[in-house]
């Protein structure tokens, strides 16, 4: 299992993952609780716009969930 950011709103299916456009972050640390992920610098954070838990695998989608900056700047979040 893979975290991916996605260049889209959303994402309903596998297919949508593939044409939006997709950046590995790294592999799912867990299933339970919150986990942290470093971004390397050179990720443009303005083109993607929600997370996808992705089964490398198999190809498939597990789940999508939009990104928000939470009030701050996206230059501070991406420091």
């Amino acid at each position: 299992m893979r975290v991916y950011l996605i260049a889209a709103n959303d994402a309903s299916d596998s297919e949508a993952v593939k044409k939006a456009g997709f950046v590995e972050v790294g592999a799912l640390k867990g299933n339970i609780g919150d986990q942290n992920y470093e971004l390397s610098s050179d990720v443009d954070l303005s083109k993607y716009r929600a997370v996808t838990i992705w089964c490398k695998r198999f190809g498939v989608n597990f789940a999508t969930a939009a990104l928000s900056d939470a009030g701050q700047p996206m230059a501070a979040i991406k420091q």
